[in-house]
């Protein structure tokens, strides 16, 4: 096993797996896959005839890692191995074998945790500065990104679904935008925190000293954890649209009920059967009909005459302004037809 892990080359290695991974994320009906399989095939043909090279080549030799940095590496190793494994269960698992999927991601990002800890380890000083500066940093900032990403869901849910703010505090539906957020956020600070990782690292006293060990460091650690984040990233607004639904398809089931109360009676749609419909206040709901894969929006009112109720679409300035536009394109429609009447007589 030593003798596997002193021959490798994680150059090669971390392009083969991302590169497999990049394939099982990339649909194969877009013209970008054959451009991505002949690319691949040449880049990693040359990474190996250069590995090659370098290993027989007289002048150079190949830069081996020193006893107390070689865990960094492999470990990094592993986390792109554990992404490729979990990108293959996306591709190949359905809607009802997703804990699978689910249980790679979290041992995946055990993974990339425990290489990051490992790499702070290795440079940080005898008081352990970095790491305490890096445990405060994740402390205050999951509390900002947590309280920025509660308030701008809150918002979003109030603005969507035009409703009070104050009742947003205790939806589900609340916490699974917020969730979402805080996703989005912390895939930003990741970059950051990642650049800012690397440049620290290349001024750092232990390894500052041979160049070419630092630049084969530091690329053997932060050009995977870049990749997964890239990669991941990309398949994030991929499947955006569908993580959201789930989520709140999952919500509305505990936000929302089937029926509604009106006239000292329970009620529903009789038009629309599946509807939900959120209760906001007396007499005053929210009304969910679902439209394809969506739904649409409806203030729902009761009233004292039949139907007791009465619905109203709940619009926003864009969808004002393509009504206006709307009629009058029927306006100019009427017009012209009626022109051109005339002029046949």
């Amino acid at each position: 096993m030593k003798k596997i892990w002193g021959s490798l080359n994680f150059g090669v290695a971390h392009f083969l797996l991302f590169y497999m991974a990049v394939l099982f994320v990339t649909p194969q009906t877009t013209q970008l896959y054959p451009i991505i399989v002949w690319l691949g095939m040449i880049i990693l043909s040359g990474q190996i005839v250069h590995f090659y090279w370098n290993k027989t080549s007289f002048n150079q030799s190949v830069t081996r890692f020193r006893n107390n940095h070689k865990k960094t590496p492999r470990a990094a190793l592993l986390s792109a191995l554990l992404f490729l494994v979990t990108c293959i269960s996306f591709d190949i698992s359905n809607y009802t074998s997703i804990v699978i999927p689910n249980a790679l991601i979290f041992i995946t990002a055990l993974s990339i945790i425990y290489t990051v800890v490992s790499h702070i380890k290795s440079i940080d000083n005898k008081e352990k500065t970095m790491a305490l500066r890096v445990k405060l940093g994740v402390k205050y900032s999951w509390l900002i990104v947590s309280l920025i990403s509660y308030y701008l869901a809150r918002s979003l849910i109030s603005n969507s679904f035009d409703i009070p703010f104050d009742t947003t505090l205790n939806k589900l539906i609340t916490v699974v935008a917020a969730l979402f957020l805080i996703f989005i956020f912390y895939y930003i600070i990741w970059f950051v925190f990642i650049t800012i990782l690397s440049s620290i690292t290349s001024q750092a006293k232990r390894i500052k000293r041979n160049p070419s060990f630092n630049m084969t460091y530091s690329m053997s650690i932060f050009a995977p954890l870049y990749m997964i984040g890239y990669i991941s990233c990309i398949a994030l607004d991929v499947q955006a649209l569908s993580i959201l639904k789930f989520g709140f398809e999952l919500a509305m089931k505990y936000d929302t009920r089937d029926t509604f109360y009106c006239n000292n009676e329970y009620m529903l749609l009789g038009e629309h059967p599946d509807t939900r419909f959120m209760f906001i206040s007396e007499g005053n709901y929210r009304a969910l009909i679902p439209h394809d894969d969506d739904f649409t929006i409806y203030r729902l009112t009761c009233t004292n005459s039949e139907p007791f109720y009465y619905l109203v679409k709940v619009k926003d300035k864009k969808d004002l302004m393509l009504a206006a536009l709307e009629k009058r394109a029927e306006a100019l429609s009427s017009d012209m037809k009626a022109i051109m009447s005339s002029n046949v007589r």
